[in-house]
This record gives C-alpha cells, structure tokens and sequence, in this order.
C-alpha cells in the first residue's frame, strides 16, 4: 500500500491519483512490507552450495524473471508480492513489473494479469482474472487461486514466456 501525501488516505500500489482528494501519486513510494519473510537465503554468493544457477540476479534480490527468448532479466527487490502486466498511458492501476517493453500486448498479457507472492512456505502465482490466462510448465491455472512455483519454472502469461529465477528457500 501505499499513503497519499495530502490526506494520508491508503491506496493500492500503482495507483496513480488518491481516490480521497485526486492527488497525483506517481512519485509515492510503496511502504515497506510489514515483518520479515521467513526462508531467505542470507550469505549465498555465486558458487556456493544452494546457490541456483542460471542468468544473474541484481544484488539482495530473492526473485527475478528471465524473459524467455530475450538476454533480460527483471530482478523482483523488496517487496514480498508483485503484480505482473503491462502499463498503459492514462490507467488509474499500473502492475509493479511492466512487461510492455517485451511486446507484452501483442502476446495477450492483461493490465494486471498475475500476481508473485513470497510466503514463509514457499513461492506463488495467482491468475488474476487476465483475459488470456496464465500457464506454469504448461498446466492452465484457475483465476485467484494460488499454484506454487519454484526456482527454474516456466511461466506464461498469455503468450509471453517467462523463467523464475529464485533465491528463496522455503
């Protein structure tokens, strides 16, 4: 969530006006996640045993996606849930990873297409409600309902093809 600078009011993250007063919000920082995430993996340097092997992730992040077919790697840093989808000029809700510069509309990814959340137990991805759904290793997930995914899956939103890249441990 993130706090209106005028009135304090909460708001979604992405939210680009205050819903309260219409203050425009873009410059508005999440606030930080409540409590620490059980199961991270602290002191794990490349080479190491429990180090997951693949494409490099930005230093301190647990997540990242690998854009299948593209040398691009979006490091996921600070948050423990991420929305997923692409962001067009003048939406009121804009995803926390935007998937537009990966032609991500011409593959049929939505607005807000899916969700990643961390939890103490492991990793997963919710479907939410997209138009041309979400795929892991190639089994159709049912709208809001949590799959777990794990470090190396394949995800698809729509047609766009993407690789988790984890560092977390559950």
């Amino acid at each position: 969530m993130i706090e209106c600078p005028s009135c304090k009011h909460q708001q979604f993250v992405g939210t680009l006006y205050c819903i309260e007063c219409g203050t425009r919000l873009v410059h508005v920082s999440p606030l930080p996640a409540t409590g620490p995430v059980e199961g991270r993996i602290d002191g794990v340097h490349p080479g190491s045993p429990g180090y997951p092997e693949g494409p490099e992730l930005r230093t301190g992040a647990l997540l990242g996606l690998r854009v299948v077919g593209t040398d691009a790697v979006l490091s996921l840093l600070g948050r423990v849930n991420y929305t997923l989808g692409i962001s067009i000029e003048g939406q009121a809700v804009i995803p926390d990873v935007d998937l537009s510069p990966f032609d991500a509309y011409n593959h049929g990814v939505s607005r807000i297409h899916a969700e990643i959340q961390l939890k103490p137990d492991g990793i997963y991805i919710i479907d939410l409600d997209s138009a041309n759904g979400t795929t892991v290793n190639g089994t159709l997930l049912e709208t809001i309902t949590p799959a777990a995914i794990r470090h190396a899956d394949l995800i698809q939103l729509g047609g766009l093809s993407l690789q988790l890249i984890s560092r977390y441990k559950r």
